[in-house]
Parts: structure tokens; sequence; C-alpha cells
């Protein structure tokens, strides 16, 4: 799994995704246009394009881009 893709994907669930910018250490909650929908959004993209479930409270704990893609990235190792 490539990071600069996951960092595009998770990008494009924001409603201003051409106007932030996102890289690995963002932590998305922080920026102005994050809500609960996007955050839904990321779950649901996060399911669709890499087949793992992540639960709310998992989905919570996550600070940064980085740690999403930890999470999605032992999940798909195993």
């Amino acid at each position: 799994m490539e990071k600069e893709i996951f960092v595009s994907n998770v990008r494009q669930q924001f409603i201003d995704a051409e106007e932030i910018v996102l890289e690995m250490s963002t932590e998305f909650r922080q920026l102005d246009s994050y809500d609960s929908l996007t955050g839904m959004t990321i779950m649901v993209m996060i399911k669709d394009e890499y087949g793992v479930d992540i639960s709310e409270s998992d989905y919570r704990a996550k600070k940064t881009v980085q740690e999403l893609y930890e999470y999605v990235l032992a999940k798909t190792e195993k």
C-alpha cells in the first residue's frame, strides 16, 4: 500500500479536498473542514478501498493520517 495513494484517498473525503494540504503527520481532525460526515466517509473509504472495517473507537483513537495508515497496513498484512 503506497502512502501517497492513501493520503490522496483520505484527502478526497474532505469537501475542500483541492484546497487542503494533507501529509502523513497531519492531524486530520484539526482541519477546518473536518466534521462527523467527513469522519464517516473516511471510515467507508477505508472499508471500500482496503477491505478494512475500522470501529468507531479505533478510528477516534487515530489522530494523524500516519496512524490511520499504520492501522490499515497492519490489518491488510494479515
